[in-house]
Order: structure tokens, then C-alpha cells, then sequence
């Protein structure tokens, strides 16, 4: 399942999909960073840092739904 489907499908996973899911936004969200690291500070304002942005906001919302299901296992 493609990350971004599987986080449609959040509330619904079981308790590896969604650790795998958060895997694979942490991996996209180090990609990206790397990704853009030599966007001119325009293309970063308008394209790299919003959408940077997004990806450490789904990251976050899986990671808050995984502890607030007591689904993190430390």
C-alpha cells in the first residue's frame, strides 16, 4: 500500500500498518529534506517548505493516533 493511500485509510489500519506507515512518512520526510536542500530561497518559500510541512504533519498525526491507541511499544 502506497503511503499516502494508507493515510487515507489511518483510522482503519492495524497496528503494523500504521507502524510501517509512520516508517515510510519518517523515510519521505528525510527524502524530501535531502531532496531540497539547494531549492533558491524563492522555490523553498513557495514549493519545499509547505509541502515539507505537510509530510511533518501527517508524520505527527500517525505518530499522535499510534500513542493515543497505546500502539507505541518503547
Amino acid at each position: 500500500m502506497y503511503v499516502h493511500r494508507a493515510y487515507e485509510l489511518r483510522e482503519t489500519l492495524s497496528d503494523n500498518e500504521l507502524e510501517r506507515l509512520e516508517a515510510g512518512l519518517k523515510d519521505e520526510v528525510e527524502h524530501y529534506r535531502f531532496a531540497i536542500r539547494n531549492y533558491p530561497p524563492d522555490r523553498m518559500s513557495n514549493y519545499g517548505a509547505p509541502f515539507l510541512t505537510g509530510l511533518e504533519a501527517k508524520l505527527a498525526e500517525v505518530r499522535r493516533l499510534r500513542s493515543s491507541k497505546g500502539r507505541i511499544s518503547n
